[in-house]
């Protein structure tokens, strides 16, 4: 084969997303300027989304399969760019960076560490029980398989949308393997990959490495010059390979990561002016009203208006795994052991979006309050051990094949901080015209010129202990050649222990700082004068703070039986030729999910919240035709959801008071319809994938609380579900030409997404800024093969400049406005990898 061939080759089957396509090209013994004969068609991509290799086209699971060429080629360098290459993946993003993942509408808003995720992630099938360690960066990827879909039979727990599936490339016991990859780019952009695999005694044992470290400066100035929007993450893998025997091996991964940068660029957007923040007055600062409206502003010269001292995200991650693979016949047993660690946890962000000290959330928030006061600082440390034993294999000369284990987890969170602060060093004041009767009978005129001094933290720690255990089971009978039954399930027992400490504000003490009063029935201190208010902003006083050590104890247990019923159907060859058809697959299935309840702080007391369950009914098919160059693939599904988790905002006692919670949102249906397709025509590889998601609340209210008046019900069943878009596709197209100085492919895609709603709270829904507008992205990258060790690739992401919020939260009824995450400008640069 000449080296054109093998370029066009190499290619076509690295450069389409989403991953699934390969070329064949054959010689002929023609003359040389004839001779190439290249015929082009879809390759047979092998998935596991079955816990067993299968082939893609015959699985009746819907599921993208990439790998680890196709992502590079597609500039895929986290798990959060595969929004633009599987359809229904949708990524939100809070303050602390989080990946909010959503698959057909289902996933985990909020960020915290101690709330489970709604999609599922695993790294060489190991769960990553977090959503903030879900932040994957590629090293050394050698695929990534996202199911959509409920998958609680095989993969349990708290994949009620879905399951990403990472793996890292396996140590190759023959060959010695070095390459590196670098990507430089504007606003201070320099990736930097190294990977290598090394036999260390021949045909038992090897060692492959990955090293990943990425750099950017970021693209949004802040009003003090430090730009926001930044990357700075390593991250190392280690995989061991012992082949112990012909039928048994053990597999050791390490994995060590670490990250420290700052929070995500928050714009304030001012919504209802009598919101209670809003009210509020700050010493010596501009009022909430004013300082939105300047951040408003700075938003349309791509600029934000924060503290930057208020706004970081770090954290280290360690994870250790041992997994051994037995082989007996005609089953496999698999051990499956992991250790992961997570310390130097650093959650910090201005989440009013302004330069005014007005909301301050975080750990760095409540350490320093803590130290002012000279209290001890606490390390937030996570550790989590697992083990799944998994059996596969077949009987009744192989008409049924099964799976079935048992997987065990303990889960330990010690010290995890929350803290919110209002106002500078949690100092605020009331306008006497905004204090009625009701709170303060009799309370006479008292004029513009005084002031009700505030102090407001909600803060403290948790401790927590998850233990988690499942057996489960699959079968599928292949009742004839061509129609198969797959039945599984699945028992998961979960308990739950939570210690809340709770940090409180001495005021009593504190009031004699500021010389007044604290008037309990109130919540506030005595009035003084503005002048007097402004004099202390100019020399805050530090909170005074009483700790109460267990403050509340909660602990529950929950159990769940997750079925799965699929029938599938394969196209006969007399069917296939009727049809015209290269394969065909259809496919029915219904599915259930279960993700764990647990307990959130609202004020001094823990508060339940039940698990959430969703019962999945789908109808799938999977075509391949024109002699293999058109692939079809689709999916219709119907979801049932009930007892929804979702993050509410509530009015505490006080004026200032804002819980953040999670709870239960009653009922909901989901249904949808998705695609993917990809065709080869000539040298032209076309690809595209839409998502269309039609969810709506069947049941939601919620309580607020007046202060002074005391608690009301709303309904909440017209609010759209947040952070999901109805719609959203994608369009790829990609040319090969060969030119005598090698291989040149560009390629170009466009990515389209529906508006956003944010809303948390109830009056949300009213303001059209809590709705992030629709968005089209256009990417353009040209790959450049001089030889097939050496790839030189040019690319412009956001080719349009495209000016844009991509995620946000709106809280319009307590905080009064919009907080929105800007999208990254136009990024340009160059790749460059070499395989040695």
């Amino acid at each position: 084969m000449s080296h054109e061939s093998r370029l066009l080759g190499l290619a076509a089957g690295l450069l389409l997303a989403p991953g699934i396509v390969i070329a064949q090209y054959m010689e002929s013994d023609a003359p040389s300027e004839e001779r190439e004969t290249v015929k082009a068609s879809l390759e047979e991509v092998y998935v596991t989304a079955r816990r067993r290799e299968e082939s893609l086209q015959e699985t009746p699971v819907a599921v993208s399969a990439m790998g680890a060429d196709a992502l590079a080629e597609a500039g895929v360098s986290s798990i959060t760019d595969l929004q633009q290459l599987v359809p229904g993946l949708q990524f939100g993003e809070s303050g602390s960076k989080t990946p909010a993942i959503f698959i057909r509408g289902i996933g985990q808003r909020e960020a915290t560490a101690v709330l489970d995720p709604g999609v599922g992630v695993y790294l060489n099938g190991i769960f990553l029980a977090r959503q903030d360690t879900q932040l994957l960066d590629t090293v050394d990827t050698q695929s990534i398989q996202v199911l959509r879909g409920p998958q609680g039979t095989l993969f349990g727990k708290n994949n009620t949308g879905g399951a990403m599936l990472v793996s890292t490339r396996d140590a190759n016991l023959y060959e010695r393997e070095f390459g590196t990859a670098v990507k430089l780019g504007n606003y201070g952009r320099q990736d930097v990959k190294l990977y290598g695999n090394m036999p260390l005694v021949e045909d038992r044992l090897a060692t492959r490495f990955g090293i990943s470290s990425k750099r950017f400066d970021g693209d949004i100035e802040n009003a003090d010059g430090a730009t926001f929007g930044d990357e700075d993450r390593l991250a190392v893998s280690l995989r061991t390979l012992w082949q112990a025997s012909d039928n048994f091996s053990m597999d050791v991964f390490a994995y060590r990561s670490k990250q420290r940068e700052r929070s995500t660029p928050l714009t304030c957007i001012l919504q209802n002016p009598n919101a209670n923040i809003v009210q509020l007055i700050y010493p010596n600062q501009p009022s909430f009203s004013d300082s939105c409206a300047v951040s408003e502003q700075a938003a349309n010269d791509h600029k934000i208006t924060v503290n930057s001292d208020d706004s970081v995200v770090a954290m280290t991650s360690t994870m250790l795994a041992l997994t051994m693979t037995w082989d007996f016949f005609d089953y496999e047993i698999k051990s499956i052991s992991a250790w992961s660690h997570q310390q130097d946890i650093e959650r910090n962000d201005d989440q009013d979006g302004t330069s005014t000290h007005i909301i301050n959330n975080g750990t760095r928030a409540l350490n320093d309050v803590l130290r002012a006061d000279g209290e001890a600082v606490r390390d937030e440390k996570r550790d989590q051990f697992s083990q799944e034993i998994q059996l596969v294999g077949s009987a009744f000369a192989d008409r049924v094949s099964y799976t079935v284990g048992a997987f065990a987890s303990l889960e330990r969170i010690d010290d995890n901080p929350f803290a919110q602060v209002i106002g500078p060093k949690g100092l605020s004041g009331i306008d006497p015209n905004t204090v009625s009767n009701a709170v303060i009978p009799g309370l006479p005129p008292l004029g513009a010129a005084a002031v009700f001094p505030l102090t407001t933290l909600f803060g403290g720690f948790s401790s927590l202990e998850n233990t988690s255990w499942a057996v489960f089971s699959q079968f599928t009978w292949s009742i004839s050649d061509t129609v198969q039954l797959t039945m599984g399930g699945r028992y998961t027992f979960e308990e739950r222990e939570r210690r809340l400490t709770v940090v409180d504000i001495d005021e009593q003490t504190y009031g004699q700082r500021i010389g007044a009063s604290y008037i309990d029935q109130a919540g506030f201190y005595s009035p003084i004068t503005r002048a007097q208010f402004d004099q202390i902003g100019r020399n805050l006083p530090d909170l005074p703070v009483d700790i109460i050590e267990d403050a509340d104890v909660r602990t529950e247990q929950w159990s769940n039986f997750t079925p799965a019923v699929t029938l599938s159907v394969q196209a006969s060859d007399e069917w296939l030729e009727t049809m015209n058809l290269d394969s065909a697959l259809w496919y029915a299935t219904y599915s259930e999910g279960f993700k764990a309840g647990g307990f959130e702080p609202r004020g001094p007391e823990l508060v339940a919240f039940d698990p959430e369950e969703v019962v999945n009914y789908e109808l799938g098919v999977k075509l391949d035709s024109l002699d293999s160059t058109l692939r079809f693939n689709a999916a219709l599904y119907a979801m049932d959801y009930t007892d929804i988790h979702v993050r509410v905002a509530e009015q505490g006692e006080r004026i200032s008071d804002i819980f953040l919670f999670l709870a239960n949102a009653g009922e909901a249906t989901i249904q949808g319809i998705e695609m993917e397709t990809t065709l080869l025509l000539g040298n032209w590889i076309l690809s595209a994938n839409a998502n269309y998601t039609d969810a709506s609340y069947d049941e939601y209210t919620a309580t607020i609380v007046t202060p002074g008046q005391g608690e009301s019900v709303v309904d909440r069943s017209s609010e759209p579900f947040a952070l999901v878009p109805e719609m959203s596709y994608s369009l790829a197209a990609q040319y090969n030409w060969m030119t005598p100085f090698g291989l040149v492919v560009p390629r170009m895609s466009v990515y389209y997404r529906d508006e956003l709603f944010t809303g948390i709270d109830y009056l949300a829904v009213e303001y059209d800024s809590s709705y992030v507008d629709d968005l089209t992205l256009v990417n353009a990258r040209i790959n450049y093969f001089p030889s097939e060790k050496l790839r030189i690739a040019a690319y412009a992401d956001n080719l349009t400049d495209e000016e844009y919020f991509k995620s946000g939260f709106a809280v319009s009824a307590l905080l009064g406005a919009a907080t929105l995450v800007q999208g990254t400008s136009r990024t340009i640069g160059l790749e460059f990898s070499y395989d040695f």
